[in-house]
């Protein structure tokens, strides 16, 4: 007898996936927040001014991200589309952290 298994790609699995990208770009904000808090550049006379520009940017993309999201699951309409774009965009985000880092910093200098 053959097992059933359930699909991939159904309901359950798009609410998940959006509430987790929901969840992750809440956190990467809080964090980043922590970290502003904790760490100002004013207590370090070796930083340069801009920094903490990458973190901001990165703030912000998560923020974009979170909002759309978050929306998202307020009004329980899950779209596919936007939860993978939420996923490449926060995956490609954290892959390329250091190349996104030195391009914020080359338009700020």
């Amino acid at each position: 007898m053959e097992q059933e298994r359930p699909p991939l790609f159904n309901d359950r699995s798009l609410q998940i996936t959006t509430k987790i990208v929901v969840i992750y770009a809440a956190f990467y904000m809080c964090t980043v927040i922590f970290q502003l808090l904790t760490n100002p550049l004013e207590e370090s006379s070796l930083a340069p001014q801009n920094a903490y520009d990458p973190l901001y940017f990165m703030a912000a993309v998560h923020l974009v991200v979170f909002v759309v999201t978050g929306a998202s699951v307020v009004y329980k309409k899950y779209f596919w589309p936007l939860t993978l774009v939420a996923v490449a965009v926060v995956a490609m985000a954290r892959f390329y952290y250091n190349d996104i880092a030195l391009w914020v910093w080359s338009l700020t200098s």
